[in-house]
């Protein structure tokens, strides 16, 4: 993800030249510009909010008395994302788009090349093969990196439960269902992010550099990268504060 980050963040500077130019040449105008960026900054708005969004489901954990003290008592939650799968469906779904075309300029066959200009970028079948993929990926990329079944014994392991569902199974099953409810939005959001910029760019035609896609990707591994920094700076924060209290304890004898 940061290779294509870097990519398409790299390309930036020569798509705002080719803007300018347009602009002075007078193929774009003014006011034309002004709602491509006024639009793009809702995009990376929309982006920003709902990857930052949760759906909190709550945790309580029973109290447990061991020799002399209590443990537990304390109300959590589990954190489910409404986008689980990040910028990967996209990523992979443009992936596959591409084979067919890669592979027409290769072979010269009639009906390949029927196949190649009808899913050219743009046109109906493509978009609705585009979001078809993005919406298996999603919930494939869901299904492999989140398991209910264990989430749920872990739970169970510690004393957790989700308050009016039992235990076990039945816990695991909720959230199951509740993580392929948010995924359902998550998918709907990421086609409509990836596809209507583009099919308003071409409505337009408007030779602009971002698509929705590449919005995605950019807005989407900057958030990740800074959360892992973050991340990374709170554990040595930690690590520095635990390793200057060990030296003064040394220190004392």
């Amino acid at each position: 993800s940061l290779i294509i980050f870097a990519g398409i963040v790299a390309g930036l500077p020569n798509a705002i030249a080719n803007t300018f130019k347009l602009l002075s040449t007078g193929e774009m105008g003014i006011f034309l510009i002004i709602i491509m960026i006024v639009f793009m900054i809702a995009v990376v708005g929309c982006i920003i909010f709902v990857e930052q969004g949760q759906r909190r489901i709550p945790v309580q954990y029973a109290k447990r008395v061991v020799g002399r003290k209590m443990y537990g008592g304390q109300s959590t939650h589990l954190p489910l994302k409404i986008n689980t799968s990040g910028v990967i469906p996209p990523i992979f779904a443009s992936s596959i788009m591409m084979f067919p075309a890669t592979i027409g300029s290769f072979i010269a066959i009639a009906w390949m090349q029927n196949i190649v200009s009808a899913i050219t970028p743009g046109s109906i079948i493509y978009e609705v093969l585009f979001v078809g993929l993005i919406f298996f990926f999603c919930y494939f990329y869901t299904a492999i990196t989140f398991n209910p079944d264990d989430v749920a014994e872990n739970m169970k392991k510690y004393g957790g439960y989700i308050p009016g569902i039992r235990p076990g199974k039945r816990t695991a099953d909720y959230i199951e269902r509740v993580l392929t409810r948010i995924t359902l939005g998550g998918a709907i959001y990421v086609s409509a992010v990836c596809v209507l910029p583009s099919i308003l760019i071409s409505k337009f035609n408007v030779p602009f550099y971002f698509g929705g896609t590449a919005l995605l990707i950019v807005v989407g591994v900057a958030i990740d990268t800074v959360s892992q920094i973050e991340s990374h700076m709170l554990t040595r924060h930690y690590e520095g504060f635990l390793k200057k209290g060990g030296d003064r304890i040394k220190g004392r004898f």
